[in-house]
């Protein structure tokens, strides 16, 4: 027998070690010396950490990172100190070379040494095993695969790959770039390909949350939890003692609480996010507690999330309106009061009352509930008090300061009321319509932002142009659960393929918004702001996973099972928060079954695949265990 053949793109392995072949495993053993050194082809690579503070993760800096348009700390200078698992992946999504993924025992030390088009890798271990993937691996950071035959299956797969490994893991800089920051801990990017430098909880945070937890493993969840701590650490510190959670976090430590900005002609000023970072904090919360069952964690923290709620009670007036100044657009003028604040913060009071009643603390979980029920009130109380206009049937997206409503027909502003439950009846309805009548333009790439973007003026534009005036994975995240509320499968589907699509043609890559050449901009292309931002890749990973495949968290059961898929077909998520495959047919009915080593309750919901379903059941099922459900038609 001659020695096995290095396998595609191992370049070269130290003498010291041998090879040898076990099935889809190939084991390599340390054969004298201390370590097992290893050459690899150049392409992304990872490193994973075990720290005191959970998982971390090191990515290389990939080759597009630039700062102030120069190219920085590229692939030809770094060196990233890790244990247990490693990963090296080919340049392109796309290519049909091999990833490797490198596996040593528990806490050995790893070392990969990035140097131009080699990676060098060194393992203190007395074996390693190499397991082959695609060249973005259908699988997590750990390795735990994921399979989705359904219709498209094959494209959502890719897509998804793709996104968390050239997107999400780049993103967390916590040991890499911000290692020498004064807060690392939970500094994650927004942008990949760009000068903002900084990490940023107004807005951007909420998706990366969602993003990360629908990535289902122990590394994701870690970084979530540094996410928020972050955010805590910085309201704590807050110098007006006002509990901001600020726009940005710089790597100097500087934090910019409140960006206000002017509007294209000067005559109308409005705050960036004033309350929205606080808003977004108590869903955040909720979602990671549902994810992790952390009570230790949330009573470590609950006066934390009450300090970040008086920063949204600052700004409640006594009729219970809600003066929010900007939400999620920071380049549109909403100098007053908007609806969709008013929205977002009535839901989040109801979820931190549901926080404090898990914890026992009845009389402030009453509080909230009731502070929650106050904000919904006026939600959908008629003009001029609330936001319903009773003779356009729609809702108004904000009011300024001296009264004067403004109404481009805005998505979000009319889904959310009948979203979160608060709309009357004929609201709903009259929503539905408005909905269902302006389809082609609500849903041009998918999700714009409003329906009437060229009526926008110069006083409600921002100094920084309308690129706000268009589609970005915030409205779409959120236009998705209004679909998913609707229980139109055949809509999700469509937006999944949509966003799917676009990012194959920019190479898994996507920019911060989609214009398509519509209305502003129109310059030949399709998007604009900032390149290879989080976004769409955070977003489409919540929609795919948790509206879509119907993955989501509740804190009395381990895992809801609520699918919306267009089509039968079978689902298989090896991620350690998942672990569960199941098969849906028209006729044959659902089968559920537990992958993980031990037994769960999981809370399953099959009103969106057979409409005559009105309850969900539990179903407790042992390891390796399986249920079918038949739901009778009635």
């Amino acid at each position: 027998m001659g020695t096995p053949r290095l396998p595609e793109r191992l370049l070269s392995l130290a003498g010291n070690s041998q090879i040898v072949e076990c099935n889809d495993i190939i084991r390599i053993e340390r054969t004298s010396g201390t370590a097992i050194s290893l050459e690899f082809a150049s392409g992304p690579a990872f490193v994973l950490r075990s720290e005191k503070g959970g998982w971390f993760v090191l990515p290389s800096v990939p080759e597009s990172t630039l700062v102030d348009g120069n190219s920085i700390a590229s692939a030809a200078s770094q060196v990233l100190d890790g244990d247990s698992i490693a990963w090296v992946l080919p340049p392109g999504a796309d290519e049909s070379a091999p990833a490797w993924c490198i596996q040593a025992p528990a806490g050995s030390p790893i070392t990969l040494h990035c140097a131009g088009t080699t990676i060098a890798v060194e393992v203190h271990a007395g074996h390693i095993d190499l397991r082959r993937y695609e060249s973005r691996p259908h699988a997590d950071i750990f390795g735990s695969r994921y399979s989705l035959q359904i219709e498209d299956g094959p494209r959502l797969e890719q897509t998804l790959a793709a996104f968390y490994w050239d997107t999400i893991l780049p993103c967390v800089v916590e040991r890499t770039r911000a290692a020498t920051f004064p807060t690392p801990d939970g500094y994650v990017l927004s942008t990949l390909s760009s000068n903002y430098l900084g990490t940023y909880p107004d807005v951007d945070h909420e998706f990366q949350v969602k993003g990360r937890l629908a990535s289902g493993n122990p590394l994701d969840e870690d970084v979530v939890r540094r996410m928020l701590e972050l955010q805590f650490q910085v309201m704590r510190a807050d110098p007006d003692k006002s509990w901001r959670d600020p726009c940005s976090v710089q790597p100097d430590g500087t934090c910019e609480y409140h960006v206000r900005r002017s509007s294209m002609d000067g005559n109308t000023t409005a705050t960036m996010f004033l309350i929205t970072g606080n808003v977004e904090i108590l869903e955040e919360a909720f979602a990671y507690v549902c994810a992790t069952h952390s009570r230790g964690w949330l009573t470590d923290h609950i006066l934390d999330l009450e300090g970040a709620a008086s920063g949204i009670e600052a700004h409640i007036d006594s009729d219970g309106l809600l003066w929010s100044d900007v939400y999620f657009e920071d380049q549109v003028m909403q100098d007053g009061r908007v609806c969709d604040a008013q929205a977002f913060s009535a839901n989040g009071f109801h979820l931190l009352a549901e926080m404090e009643a898990l914890l026992g603390r009845d009389e402030q979980a009453h509080v909230y509930q009731k502070q929650s029920e106050r904000l919904a009130r006026m939600l959908v109380a008629p003009l001029p008090r609330g936001y319903w206009d009773p003779g356009k049937q729609r809702f108004t997206n904000w009011v300024d300061r001296k009264g004067v409503a403004h109404d481009h027909v805005h998505l979000l502003s009319n889904e959310l009321p009948v979203l979160f439950g608060h709309a009357t009846h004929e609201q709903a309805q009259a929503v539905l319509r408005l909905v269902d009548e302006n389809l082609a333009d609500f849903q041009r790439f998918p999700s714009f932002v409003a329906l009437e973007l060229a009526g926008y003026t110069a006083s409600e534009i921002g100094d920084g142009g309308p690129y706000d005036l268009c589609a970005a994975g915030r409205y779409w995240c959120w236009d998705a659960a209004f679909w998913s509320w609707r229980k139109d499968r055949e809509m999700l589907h469509r937006q999944l393929v949509q966003v799917a699509k676009q990012a194959e043609s920019e190479a898994y890559h996507m920019d911060e918004r989609y214009d398509m050449d519509h209305i502003y901009y129109i310059d030949g292309k399709d998007s604009h702001g900032a390149a290879h931002y989080y976004e769409y890749p955070c977003v489409f990973t919540w929609v795919l996973l948790h509206e879509y495949l119907g993955l989501g968290f509740a804190m009395d059961v381990d895992l809801v099972i609520a699918p919306c898929l267009y089509h039968g077909g079978h689902v298989e998520l090896h991620e350690s928060r998942f672990a569960v495959s199941y098969t849906y047919d028209d006729t044959e009915g659902f089968t559920l079954q537990n992958l993980a080593d031990h037994p769960r309750t999981f809370r399953v919901d099959l009103s969106a695949l057979y409409l005559w379903t009105k309850t969900p059941v539990l179903v407790t099922l042992q390891p390796g265990e399986s249920s079918t459900l038949r739901p009778a038609a009635q």
